[in-house]
């Protein structure tokens, strides 16, 4: 899971695999930095910026070692 902020404060817990789109918002947009859109069509109006929500969805991935195959 990763946090996300909204425009209130509320923190809102989301699985990356559940977002569909993120869509950076125009300056100083009333406090939201971006969009993130989900797959069942749900949006949240977020204070952390596109790029600090794609870093912790970054670090949130995981990888098999090199030369190990994941079980299929």
């Amino acid at each position: 899971m990763i946090k996300l902020t909204d425009f209130d404060g509320r923190a809102h817990y989301i699985s990356p695999l559940a977002i569909a789109r993120i869509t950076e918002a125009g300056p100083n947009w009333h406090g939201i930095a971006c969009y993130v859109r989900t797959f069942d069509g749900k949006v949240i109006e977020a204070r952390d910026s596109a790029s600090e929500i794609a870093d912790q969805i970054n670090k949130h991935q995981t990888f098999p070692p090199e030369g190990r195959r994941q079980p299929e």
